[in-house]
């Protein structure tokens, strides 16, 4: 990050679901894979078990990165892991990306990720991607440009 105004990220979650019908354990590794390689092993998945519809189990998995040395890398590793297209969807349609709670919201194809590929995926059964930012005045603009400047988003 070059900016002096640079905005910092506070925490990046990954998270999904995982069904009866799934394998846990493909389901968690499908996770792991937005985490560069030396992070995998060193971060923990919380698992809490709910039961869905028709009383079917149903693991809500949750992976919370808050070092900022390991924020750093995995973004980096995300913004590798982002083809120019869909950095440029990204950018086109952050409106709906940015919550007001100054999050960036991603979600990717849980199995495409098993298979090593980020695929953006704007369905329900999908791995999430928060990415929480640290904004005490929100400037829309700086928003923009430090996304960019992390290499998640780019202009056409």
């Amino acid at each position: 990050m070059s900016s002096e105004n640079a905005i910092k990220i506070n925490d990046i979650r990954i998270s999904c679901s995982a069904h009866a019908t799934e394998d846990l354990q493909k389901v968690k590794e499908a996770m792991l894979f937005f985490l560069p390689e030396k992070l995998r092993v060193i971060e923990e998945i919380t698992d809490l078990d709910i039961s869905g519809h028709a009383g079917h189990p149903i693991h809500l998995l949750e992976l919370v990165v808050k070092h900022r040395r390991k924020i750093l890398e995995m973004v980096n590793y995300l913004a590798e892991l982002l083809d120019d297209a869909d950095k440029e969807f990204l950018f086109d349609e952050l409106d709906n990306h940015l919550g007001e709670d100054n999050c960036l919201y991603i979600r990717a194809n849980k199995q495409d990720a098993l298979n090593e590929t980020f695929t953006l995926d704007e369905k329900d059964n999908t791995i999430k991607l928060v990415i929480k930012l640290i904004v005490y005045q929100r400037k829309p603009q700086l928003i923009e440009k430090t996304l960019e400047e992390y290499g998640l988003i780019k202009k056409d």
